[in-house]
Formats: C-alpha cells, structure tokens, sequence
C-alpha cells in the first residue's frame, strides 16, 4: 500500500542533552493533516542521528520523514511493513463499529487567529475582547476630557 503525504512542518523540542521529541506536521493528497511524533536523539552538530517511533505502525513512515524537507512530497510504502506486522486489534475495529461525533483538533503548528467572527469566539478570546472594551473606554475618555476642556 501506497501513500503519498506532503511535508508541512516539523518542530524538534530537546527533552534532555542530546534527546527529545520531533514532531512532524503532513498532509495527504485528500488535505487530511496528521502529526506524527517519535523520541530521537541527535549529534554534536544538531543533526537528527536516530528515531523511535511511538507508535510502532509508523516506523515506515518515519524512516522517509527524516530524509524529508518541509514543502516536499513523500511516497512511503506500508506493504512489507503490513505483512510482517499484522494489526492485532483488526477484529475489534471492524466488528463493533459506533458512530462517533468528531470535532476539528487544530495543530499546535498552526497560527491561533485572534479574529472575533461570532459569538462562540467571544469565550476563546475573553483576554482580546478585554483589551478592546477597555482601549474603547480609553478613548472615549480621552475624547470627553478633550471635548469638556479638561487639557486647557
């Protein structure tokens, strides 16, 4: 099995001297992201020397990221890796399937947009509609004690 996936970021967050976690960022042909993470240790000069993945099934996909750039497109192949590792759990995903009410999960990599479009923004952004009611009363201040003559 085939899949082609294009590279949109990847962050490195150092947990200890020479360790961390790296953290991919893609995107498949249908525009579905995904991240993917794996602990990985690097050399003197910074260079990403090896991965473990945490979840093992990614091992396949991990090994293309790492020779990857951010833009470019990558093509990993699942076939072998499907073969000689048969997912244990296939019966339970298949056999007792509910629905499940999803929600949009936004990336960590993507910019939080501060922008008030409704009134379910309101509540994500209390600290921002703070800051304009109180630079509104502000200027209204200043125009009433320029307006009175309070500066004269």
């Amino acid at each position: 099995m085939f899949v082609t996936y294009t590279v949109k970021n990847y962050q490195f967050k150092e947990t200890s001297a020479g360790r961390g976690i790296i953290s991919y960022l893609i995107e498949d042909k249908h525009s579905n992201k995904r991240k993917i993470s794996a602990l990985a240790r690097v050399n003197k000069r910074g260079k990403i020397q090896s991965v473990r993945p945490i979840n093992k099934r990614e091992l396949p996909l991990l090994q293309v990221l790492i020779k990857s750039s951010i833009n470019e497109k990558i093509e990993v192949d699942f076939t072998e890796y499907n073969k000689a590792n048969p997912r244990e759990d296939e019966a339970l995903l298949t056999g007792n399937s509910k629905d499940i009410a999803v929600r949009e999960v936004k990336s960590e990599f993507e910019i939080k947009d501060h922008t008030i479009y409704s009134v379910d923004d309101i509540s994500e952004n209390k600290f921002r509609v703070f800051q304009m009611v109180a630079l509104g009363a502000l200027v209204l201040a200043a125009i009433m004690f320029v307006q009175y003559g309070f500066f004269s």
